[in-house]
């Protein structure tokens, strides 16, 4: 049996588990014993004996004798047996069979099956889920199989083809135990009887592939018997050969194209036909962007000269809201060194050790140089809880609240004042949805393509490439456009933008000049533009402005730092420990058609075979 059937089979048992589990679960539990005790504490198939009558009109009945150990160490109520009803040939087509089931029993007496068909294997689940089954109990199952002979043809008779055997004799080639159970079987047993006595017979045993060679005997009645040791593992293949004398009719084989072989052929066909529609699908949306870009700008931003002082006297939170539409913890950050250059706070930062987390200490000085905004004491409220000192750095409700409330309200402030257009990122709507109609087109085809079967191979690609080329080409046009803008916000981001450019400027010549203009020390400069730096994140380029600032002349401006070097660095720490003050922790989860004769054969090689496994 091929690889394909193989992994069908697997599935189909697979299935069949799981729904055995679920019986199993929903069900109360009487027990089933046996004569004889368990042999193991794991479950095993202690012997598998098969008794294969080939008849004269090329039919096969096959009874399996299944002696099946449940062992001690779990409970299980049955066994599942999945018998193949199709063969992946290596010249890429299906053999059919044909499978009838006919009877099975347990122990001799009636017992409940649910027969499933998967198209390519006959499931069966044997056994009662409301009992549990112990010690040794014996399956026996029967069923008819058609189209599993063949005619030996000239081109099959090599050198390892027995004397007796010539083109137009009749051949079974089939694994009467497969190699696809999920516990070991024992000992294997196959009885093989036909119209007339065998003219040669093979038999291989062991994993798929192996050409190990097991015992072959005539039984009474002109019987070929196959037996193999096989708890090392794997099935048991024969290869037995009649003369034609014995048959009324010739064997018919049922082969077929492979659907999936013929599908791949068509889609290597019409591969650059789907690829050109998928480049076509990347594309539209890039191009039509770069096309778009300058009228779903709106109100174009001019150039601005260099900016002395932040847009309008807006505080570093105020600024975030109006650029990004909201604050972050970046955000609030600055407004803690803003405050402390302001004179209102003092910031300590507290290191946590190797393995611990760095933490904040804030202190209230009470001799600010200016007024608190009413959400500048909301936020040191929230801190500070009424005392002069707190340290932050782990997750705190109260503080993670009111920073919600304040980023909306900021963010309302911005919008309502213009600075920010709730409405600029309107043009990236389209490409937004072009995006997600690409995810559910994927999406679809692949259902679509589960409901048709393997005839729906090309449409699922169509799909898939349309849809995959629908997400990335709308994904880069949404990147690619830019927010539109208002009269209102445009200049407010001019005025940003000139700001900007004064922050990143690392020139000392041009420290200088701004130094002459504002008329303030270096160290004042510094401490009360770093925290817009950081907010604009350009806190790497200001630091390095002022190489000769020491740690002492920041203290002044409640910056308690070790190194003025280390405050980019430093800024970038206390947004995340802020962060970690504000964002609630997460709640830990616990825990699932090829001659055997001419061929030379192997185990696993022929139909038939297939596997099973308990529940």
């Amino acid at each position: 049996m091929s690889t394909t059937s193989r992994l069908r089979t697997a599935i189909g048992a697979g299935a069949l588990a799981i729904l055995g589990l679920i019986l199993v679960s929903a069900a109360p539990v009487h027990a089933l014993t046996s004569a004889e005790d368990s042999r193991t504490t794991f479950e095993a198939i202690v012997s598998f004996d098969v008794k294969a009558e080939v008849q004269a009109n090329t039919d096969m009945v096959i009874t399996e004798t299944i002696v099946y150990d449940p062992g001690t160490d779990e409970v299980h109520h049955g066994i599942l047996r999945d018998i193949p009803t199709e063969d992946a040939l290596d010249d890429g087509n299906i053999r059919l069979y044909d499978v009838e089931i006919l009877s099975v029993t347990l122990d001799g007496g009636s017992v409940d099956v649910s027969e499933t068909d998967f198209g390519y294997a006959k499931s069966l689940m044997i056994g009662d889920p409301n009992i549990a089954i112990q010690g040794l109990h014996t399956f026996v199952i029967s069923y008819r199989v058609g189209g599993a002979l063949d005619v030996i043809s000239a081109e099959s008779i090599t050198d390892t083809t027995p004397a007796s055997v010539e083109a137009g004799d009749i051949e079974l080639y089939w694994d009467f135990i497969g190699d696809q159970w999920s516990f070991p079987i024992y000992q294997g047993k196959a009885m093989v009887t036909g119209p007339t006595p065998a003219l040669a017979a093979l038999c291989f045993y062991g994993p798929a592939g192996s050409t190990k060679q097991c015992q072959v005997e005539q039984g009474a009645d002109s019987a070929t018997v196959l037996s193999a040791d096989l708890s090392g593992g794997g099935g048991l293949t024969g290869v037995i050969g009649w003369s034609p004398d014995g048959f009324t009719q010739l064997p018919k084989p049922n082969i077929i194209p492979d659907p999936i072989v013929e599908q791949v052929s068509r889609l290597k066909s019409a591969f650059p036909f789907l690829l050109l529609i998928a480049l076509a699908a990347l594309a539209a949306p890039i191009a039509t962007a770069i096309l778009r870009r300058r009228a779903n700008s709106g109100v174009v931003l001019a150039a601005t000269p260099v900016r002395y002082s932040p847009p309008d006297g807006l505080r570093p939170a105020q600024v975030q809201a109006g650029v990004d539409g909201t604050v972050n913890s970046r955000g609030y950050t600055a407004t803690l060194l803003d405050l402390a250059a302001r004179g209102h706070l003092t910031i300590t930062e507290q290191d946590g050790g190797f393995f611990g987390a760095k933490r904040l200490n804030i202190g209230w000085t009470g001799t600010g140089k200016d007024t608190l905004a009413d959400w500048e004491s909301e936020l040191t409220g929230a801190i500070l809880k009424g005392g002069t000192a707190a340290t932050i750095g782990s997750y705190d409700p109260v503080l993670a609240a009111t920073t919600n409330a304040l980023t909306s309200r900021l963010s309302a402030e911005a919008k309502a004042a213009g600075l920010y257009n709730p409405d600029g990122d309107r043009p990236d709507r389209a490409y937004l949805l072009l995006s997600i109609l690409g995810g559910v087109l994927a999406v679809v085809g692949f259902f679509v393509s589960l409901a048709l079967g393997d005839s729906a191979l090309m449409f699922m690609v169509l799909f898939a490439m349309t849809g995959i080329a629908l997400v990335v080409g709308g994904l880069i046009g949404r990147a690619i456009t830019p927010r539109r803008q208002t009269k209102a916000s445009a200049e407010f981001l001019g005025q940003v933008a000139g700001f900007k450019r004064l922050l990143n400027s690392s020139s000392a010549e041009a420290r200088r000049d701004f130094a002459e203009k504002i008329g303030l020390t270096s160290e004042a400069i510094f401490a009360t533009f770093f925290p817009y730096a950081v907010v604009l994140e350009l806190e790497n380029t200001w630091v390095g402005t002022f190489p000769d600032i020491t740690p002492e002349q920041l203290r002044p401006y409640g910056l308690y730092a070790t190194s003025v070097v280390g405050l980019s660095g430093w800024s970038q720490t206390m947004a995340s420990t802020f962060a970690s003050s504000t964002t609630a922790p997460s709640t830990p989860t616990t825990s699932s058609g090829d001659s055997g004769f001419g061929g030379g054969g192997s185990s696993g090689g022929g139909g038939g075979g297939g596997g099973g496994d308990s529940f």
